[in-house]
Formats: structure tokens, C-alpha cells, sequence
């Protein structure tokens, strides 16, 4: 009955794709995505309009942009993937994220130089579509509460865990998925505080099973 439920909500709402596309729900439907996360849902809000406007800011400049850069936000934090084609574009494409109302801190992984050809599209989409189910599927995994995304065989996870054992449960599943070079973590543990409001812990670059979180990184060549 979970992986059930879990289905034909991950249909709509999971991101697991290079081309992310925007999510389109009912009041009532997401009404009840939202119940089921970690962020309260004036967060969850508040990262859906960052998004937006981001995504309005990059299609002002450029409608590749929208094609070819993905955009995860978490709690005003902002990753940003995908491929450009120089080193200037991809200044211009964090310049713009930077300058975007709501958005506190930059995660720059952009490829610089490589083409995002056909091929690499079919192959990161056969990836995705390994990763989800085996997300539903996994005992002590939750995944309406990360953001996953996949670019060049690359897999970059952005969103909270509770427990520094799910984190790991989360990272091994994406590590031995077949077709995957490299997991990029940009997890966060969240427990609660007396008042009742999330505590965002462990964040920053830091080293967990040989995976190191890094702070912002501009424009790592193409890995």
C-alpha cells in the first residue's frame, strides 16, 4: 500500500529529471503533498515562488536557459544544474539566480563547455527512472522530501533527512544505481527545536563515507 500511494504521488511531485519541469496541482492535491514533507508549507510556498521567479528571470534572458539549467530550491537555498555552453553564460545564469528575490545562498553545478546532446537526455532519464522507484520502495527513505536531479550520469540530491542514517540509506541508493558516476550531497539533517520549528543541522562542507558537502563551487569544469 505504500509504494502505491507513495506512486501516484511521485508522479506529479518528485523531481527526477536534467529538464525539470514545473508541477502543476489542485488545491486539494497539494494541499496534500505538502502534509507530507518536512517543510512547513509556508516554506514549501515560499521555495515554489523563489523558483518561478528564478525561472522567469533565465527565460527573460534565454529560453535555453529553461531547457538546459535546473533550479532545486530548499529553504531559500538554491542548487543549480545543467550544461552551458561557456563560462560567460554560466556567469550570467548565476547572476541571475543571485539577483532573484528569496534566494539566500547559491549551489553553483553547472557543466561548462559540453554539449547536452540527445543521447546524454535518453541516458540521465534512464537514470531518473531507475532512482525513483527505488526510493518508494526503500524502508527508512522518504522521498517527497528530497530533490533529485540528474545531469551528465551525475546525481545531485538536495532536501532533509531526520537522521544522519537516512542521509546515508539515501546516498548509498543513489551511489549504486546503475549508469552513475558521481552523487553530489547537498542534504541536510533537520530536527525539530522546543518551539516546534525545524532546526537545520549540518550544513556545510563537511565529509560523511567519503562524500564531502561543498559549499558553493563556481564553475567546476566539466567532471
Amino acid at each position: 500500500m505504500r509504494i502505491l500511494w507513495l506512486s501516484t504521488i511521485l508522479a506529479s511531485g518528485l523531481v527526477l529529471s536534467a529538464c525539470q519541469m514545473p508541477l502543476v496541482l489542485g488545491a486539494g492535491a497539494a494541499a496534500g503533498y505538502v502534509g507530507l514533507q518536512t517543510r512547513p508549507a509556508g516554506q514549501v510556498a515560499a521555495d515554489t515562488d523563489t523558483k518561478l521567479r528564478i525561472k522567469a528571470a533565465l527565460a527573460s534572458k534565454s529560453y535555453q536557459f529553461l531547457g538546459d539549467i535546473g533550479t532545486d530550491v530548499f529553504y531559500s537555498d538554491v542548487l543549480v544544474t545543467g550544461v552551458v555552453p561557456t563560462r560567460a553564460e554560466g556567469e550570467q545564469v548565476i547572476a541571475l539566480v543571485q539577483g532573484t528575490t528569496g534566494v539566500r545562498k547559491v549551489y553553483n553545478e553547472l557543466f561548462v563547455g559540453d554539449a547536452y546532446t540527445t543521447a546524454q537526455r535518453a541516458k540521465d532519464a534512464w537514470i531518473a527512472t531507475q532512482i525513483k522507484p527505488r526510493l518508494i520502495g526503500t524502508k527508512g527513505v522518504y522521498p517527497l522530501n528530497y530533490q533529485v536531479s540528474v545531469v551528465n550520469n551525475h546525481v545531485y540530491a538536495l532536501g532533509s533527512v531526520a537522521s544522519a542514517a537516512e542521509r546515508n540509506n539515501v546516498l548509498h541508493l543513489l551511489r549504486t544505481t546503475p549508469g552513475v558516476a558521481q552523487v553530489h550531497d547537498y542534504l541536510v539533517i533537520v530536527s525539530p527545536t522546543p518551539e516546534g520549528k525545524p532546526n537545520l543541522v549540518n550544513q556545510g562542507a563537511q565529509e560523511d563515507g567519503g562524500m564531502q558537502r561543498r559549499a558553493p563551487n563556481p564553475f567546476p569544469s566539466a567532471r
